[in-house]
């Protein structure tokens, strides 16, 4: 009951300490930080800073947030986000859109010209893509023969994608057969019926053009409206089949012979459907624009329609990207079953590739729409910088794993491995190789972060050399991490140095010193445990800037408080050391403490762990120890005590006993158990029942169980040769007792 009373009374007086402490608040926070640490950087800088009038609209003495850096940050992010959400807004707004459309059927002149575009349409725009449309089909057979000369001879050989898996299967997987040169004049061929094909394909555009020109020439439309009308789906027309015309040369879909790309022709109409698509949405959207232009429709509200049209684009280039995940992810990921650094990185890149492309395609319609300032180079830049970070500090990370497992490589236990030089300073490094990857993948880490932020334009690095306060922070962080790696190492060293004490008496034959330093091994290791910890947290704390004076002197006034109430544990640790001193038991002996009996399993600080012949285990403190009686030092005596009927000779019985201990000296197993020659006491005891014949045979420490078991089974069978008998009790029920039950 004293440690809790005194505990009460030391925090009653917490609030008197406190208000003699608050007149002058000052003194101690001056004598509680260190010169030159963070924190009298910190301090320095508060009291720098000129405190703010009292307002009494301010409940809490303050309308700020933070510090000044901090607080300056956050206003100028939430400008520039106003700014960007406003312009975004602005961009997604169709409102005079719709209002501008609504109002076209009751406008004359909307509707004048509306009819002007429909004239114009049908008289100058449609025979013109008539005259396209027949030119391309008379012109299907000049494309086909293209094809069918752009075929490789019969010895000549160009990588067909769409047989690359039946010629496979031809070469053989166990056959190391040579890929064939490609054919240089096959591959010429190509090229020239390929050009040839897009000139022909070209004919049809060129008839187009022409077609139009002169129609407009001899001004057919009928007025501006509709010449502008028509100028603007005319150039559309044009660059949109341009475009789809130069997509067809790359990849033919309807002619494999006359492919430049490798693709399998499946692939290669995918890719010719995707780009119609975004092609023809561009098309649509350039022609939609540029008509309501012409109809009236303001710059704002036409800016807003373009963005809408290039969001549809953007969405469309993202879902390209999500369908054709999957093949361009096997051909990121490379050939299966390869090993190293580069093959792990293009496995994680293949299976995540399309989520940041997706994001940039989005993101960066979101910037242009935002109103940022060159918003390619920013989403460039703003992608790159961490991919190309995550690349270093994943390199980075590789290579400093690998020289961790160059440096403290795994030991095998094969005979032809060469064992370590140091083997116990070997397991020891090892046990710390997750902390020192945890150590290393953190400073990576970080270093990725500085890189990525440096990268972005944020002078973070500039900061770090040039602030007193990060300065400060550094070396407090060197110092704490030289501090701890010392502790580490006067801890290690310890533990070598024990260790290797108790091999090498081990390995001298000094059993008995080696089994009492591996007893006091786990005491020891807590009581330099404890020092180099407390010099370490208090060298550390010192190198913040925190004095740790006043600390040990709260922790000398607790283990005071601790000692008055917590007098048993002092009797148990007092004791147990003394009784360690002495010698009186170690880990491994059979011991009769506390009226249990047991194998001593482990001895800590304050109790004993015995392990009950039932294999119970009993903790026994020290303090309710009074006698130990150990079986098991230095030497034991296997006793035993032999009773025989009175008929037989007792000369007889002494020589089979002597026999029977001098066979058992002559075993293999038991043999070396038994130190002394057979201590025979003779004829001890005259009982009622018969002859006791005693004596004892000296054996090794805790041996003699095993040595008496074996001696007695060896006696009884020699006993029974010899005709020596063994008293028995015979029980019988008198007669009168008999009657009774009756």
């Amino acid at each position: 009951m004293r440690l809790p009373a005194l505990i009460v009374f030391l925090v009653l007086l917490l609030p008197c300490a406190a208000g003699a402490a608050a007149p002058t608040p000052a003194a101690p926070a001056a004598a509680a930080i260190i010169p030159g640490s963070p924190l009298a950087v910190l301090a320095a800088k508060a009291a720098a800073t000129p405190a703010p009038t009292p307002d009494t609209d301010t409940p809490f003495g303050t309308s700020a947030l933070g510090f000044a850096p901090g607080a300056a940050l956050a206003g100028e992010t939430v400008g520039a986000l106003g700014r960007f959400l406003t312009n975004l807004h602005n961009a997604t707004r169709l409102t005079p859109v719709v209002s501008w459309a609504a109002s076209l059927p009751g406008q004359p002149a909307h509707r004048a010209a509306l009819l002007a575009f429909a004239r114009a349409l049908g008289s100058t725009l449609l025979p013109a893509l008539a005259g396209w449309a027949i030119l391309a089909r008379l012109l299907r057979r000049p494309l086909a023969w293209c094809a069918r000369k752009a075929r490789p001879l019969p010895r000549e050989f160009l990588p067909d994608a769409d047989n690359q898996g039946l010629a496979d299967a031809e070469a053989g997987a166990s056959e190391a057969q040579g890929a064939p040169r490609v054919s240089v004049q096959a591959w010429a061929r190509r090229l020239s019926f390929a050009l040839l094909a897009m000139l022909v394909r070209l004919l049809p555009l060129l008839g187009f053009a022409l077609g139009l020109g002169g129609l407009l020439a001899l001004g057919v439309p009928g007025s501006r409206a509709g010449t502008l009308f028509v100028v603007g789906l005319g150039n559309g027309f044009l660059l949109w089949r341009g475009a789809l015309l130069a997509l067809d040369v790359l990849v033919a879909p309807a002619a494999p012979s006359l492919r430049l790309v490798q693709l399998a022709t499946p692939r290669a109409q995918w890719a010719r459907s995707w780009g119609g698509m975004l092609l023809g949405t561009v098309f649509a959207g350039y022609c939609l624009v540029s008509t309501t232009e012409i109809l009236g429709l303001d710059r704002v509200a036409a800016a807003a329609l373009t963005k809408l049209v290039v969001l549809v684009v953007h969405i469309e280039v993202a879902l390209a990207v999500w369908q054709g995940r999957r093949p361009v992810a096997r051909w990121l990921c490379g050939a299966p079953g390869r090993a190293g650094v580069g093959a792990d990185l293009r496995r994680r890149l293949g299976a995540v590739w399309h989520w940041p492309v997706m994001i940039y395609v989005l993101a960066l319609w979101l910037a242009w729409a935002g109103g940022v300032a060159n918003a390619q180079a920013a989403m460039l830049r703003f992608v790159l910088v961490p991919v190309v970070g995550l690349v270093l500090g994943r390199l980075a990370w590789a290579g400093l794993v690998l020289a961790l497992e160059r440096i403290l490589p795994p030991h095998h236990h094969e005979a032809d491995a060469p064992p370590p030089r140091h083997p116990l300073l070997h397991a020891r490094a090892r046990a710390y190789l997750p902390f020192m990857r945890l150590v290393l993948g953190a400073v990576v880490l970080l270093g990725t972060l500085l890189l990525v932020l440096q990268g972005w334009g944020i002078g973070v690095l500039g900061w770090l050399l040039a602030d007193p306060l990060s300065h400060a922070l550094m070396a407090a962080l060197v110092s704490v991490a030289v501090t701890v790696a010392l502790a580490l190492a006067l801890w290690e060293g310890f533990n070598i140095a024990l260790q290797t004490r108790i091999e090498r008496l081990t390995a001298a034959g000094r059993t008995r010193q080696s089994a009492r330093l591996r007893t006091l091994r786990p005491m020891l290791r807590t009581l330099v445990a404890i020092i180099v910890g407390t010099v370490a947290g208090l060298t550390g704390l010192a190198q913040i800037g925190v004095n740790a004076t006043g600390l040990v002197a709260g922790a000398s006034v607790i283990g005071i408080a601790v000692g008055f109430g917590s007098q048993k544990l002092v009797q148990d640790v007092i004791t147990g050391l003394f009784l360690l001193l002495e010698d009186a038991l170690q880990v491994g002996d059979y011991v009769s403490v506390g009226g249990l009996n047991g194998v001593v399993e482990q001895l800590s600080i304050r109790t004993i762990r015995l392990r009950g012949n039932d294999g119970s285990l009993n903790i026994i403190p020290f303090s309710s120890v009074g006698t130990v009686t150990n079986m098991t030092r230095d030497f034991s005596y296997a006793a035993f005590s032999v009773q025989v009927e009175y008929h037989a000779d007792p000369r007889q019985v002494f020589g089979i006993i002597r026999e029977v201990a001098a066979e058992l000296r002559e075993d293999e197993a038991f043999g070396p158990m038994i130190r002394d020659e057979l201590q025979l006491y003779g004829l001890d005891e005259l009982s009622m029942n018969g002859m006791v014949f005693t004596g004892r045979i000296r054996t090794g420490p805790g041996q003699h169980w095993a040595v008496r078991r074996e001696f007695y089974a060896r006696l009884k069978p020699r006993l029974d040769a010899a005709g020596v008998a063994f008293p028995y009790s015979y029980y019988f029920t008198p007669p009168a007792a008999q009657n009774q039950t009756k």
